[in-house]
């Protein structure tokens, strides 16, 4: 019975190894053995031959999927009693085919069929003939019996040949196997370009300040080699970003206009300050609440949210809101509002308005009484030196008055 002490570390074990299980067969599925013909006697391709058979074996059943080492059913094929030094084995795959990896299971009986002394795997190339695959490596070095694997250069070509040199005795395969298969290595740099396509955004969401992630996307994606660049699963997502962004830069740009602040005024608890202005605003639209400027006594203030004033039927006031009450003992307050903080109903972005003075509770409450009444109002307008231009266009007038007067209050919120 395992000890307490060890059973995580038993546990862990056995997680990563059920990791490893179920990536190797992901792995495997991805992996398509280009010989397989199940079904030799009536599927044409792909079709096997041989410089050389023995009469009671059977060439086909080298790539029937069927891996049967015993001799019922002789299920192999060999060249016993062939008389030449070498002899070969072909698949034709009917049509052209990109590859990497050949798998030869070798036939050993012990006796008059062993591992051949010696192998080489060639392809067809349609002006040269029959050609050596360059960089061949053997897992065994030596051919031995059972699983022998030969990774290659990538080739595309219709044929394979194998040509084996007999060891004193004769040869035979059991099954052959061929892959476009790439190597661990291959996998990461693979998962990591699928990964980075995965993280874009659907078709629907993609935005304009999308496209660098999507042009390093398909950066990635390029470098991958062409046969790695088949194992991305997900590339319609790049594909479809793409697309997007496409017709996103065939819109033209939303024009700039000047729009002017008819007014703004800050409210009794001092954390929100309302702005009005000259157009209808597009309240689809997404505010950028980091475009608008805000300085309290000449320290800059960070807007909180920046929302669409709902109560305001006109579609013209913005509410901006900060954490805490900053505008309370506030003596001077300037906005400023930055170029695209919003955009207008006519798919206008804003001009950069520059600084302009918010019109606080405080500067209001003429009489101190915690509330802006009617009296407060009439104080403002009979002192020249507490008239405020609400809307900066150089007078005092009746929309002034206006304005002031929106701001009566029966009490303080």
């Amino acid at each position: 019975m395992l000890k307490k002490s060890v059973m995580p570390l038993f546990i862990v074990i056995v997680s990563a190894l059920s990791l490893f299980s179920i990536s190797s067969q992901v792995h495997a599925r991805n992996e398509t053995n280009l010989a397989l013909n199940p079904a030799p006697e009536t599927i044409l391709f792909p079709s096997v031959s041989a410089s050389y058979t023995c009469g009671c074996d059977r060439v086909w059943s080298t790539v029937n999927g069927v891996i049967s080492y015993t001799d019922d059913p002789r299920d192999r094929w060999t060249n016993y009693g062939s008389g030449n030094e070498k002899d070969w084995l072909a698949i034709d795959f009917g049509l052209a085919r990109t590859f990497n990896q050949v798998k030869l299971y070798v036939f050993d009986d012990g006796g008059g069929v062993q591992p051949p002394a010696d192998y080489l795997i060639q392809y067809w190339d349609d002006s040269s003939g029959w050609m050596d695959l360059t960089n061949q490596t053997r897992t065994p070095a030596i051919p031995e019996a059972f699983l022998n694997t030969v990774n290659f250069d990538v080739v595309t070509s219709s044929k394979l040949k194998i040509v084996f040199t007999n060891n004193n005795a004769y040869v035979g395969l059991v099954e052959l196997e061929v892959f476009l298969h790439h190597t661990e290595e291959e996998e990461q740099a693979i998962m990591q370009v699928m990964t980075q396509i995965e993280h874009l955004p659907s078709q629907a969401e993609v935005v304009l300040s999308d496209k660098p992630a999507i042009t390093a996307a398909r950066a990635a994606y390029e470098q991958l080699a062409a046969n790695q660049r088949g194992f991305v699963t997900n590339l319609s997502r790049l594909l479809a970003a793409e697309e997007a962004i496409t017709a996103l830069e065939a819109v033209p740009p939303p024009k700039a206009i000047d729009v002017a602040i008819l007014s703004a005024f800050g409210d009794a608890a001092g954390h929100t300050i309302t702005i009005k202005l000259s157009s209808v605003l597009d309240i689809t639209y997404g505010l950028q609440a980091d475009k608008f400027m805000i300085a309290e006594d000449e320290a800059s203030v960070s807007v909180m949210n920046a929302v669409y004033d709902e109560t305001d039927s006109s579609h013209q006031t913005i509410k901006l809101t900060f954490s805490s009450p900053v505008l309370w003992n506030a003596t001077a307050v300037q906005l400023s509002i930055q170029s695209g903080a919003f955009k207008t109903s006519n798919n206008e972005f804003n001009h950069a308005i520059p600084w302009r003075p918010v019109i606080t509770f405080n500067n209001l409450d003429v009489s101190l009484d915690h509330r802006i009444g009617i009296d407060d109002i009439v104080q403002i307008i009979i002192h020249p030196s507490r008239l405020f231009d609400v809307n900066q266009d150089g007078i005092f007038t009746q929309e002034d008055i206006s304005d002031l007067l929106e701001q009566i209050s029966p009490s303080i919120n």
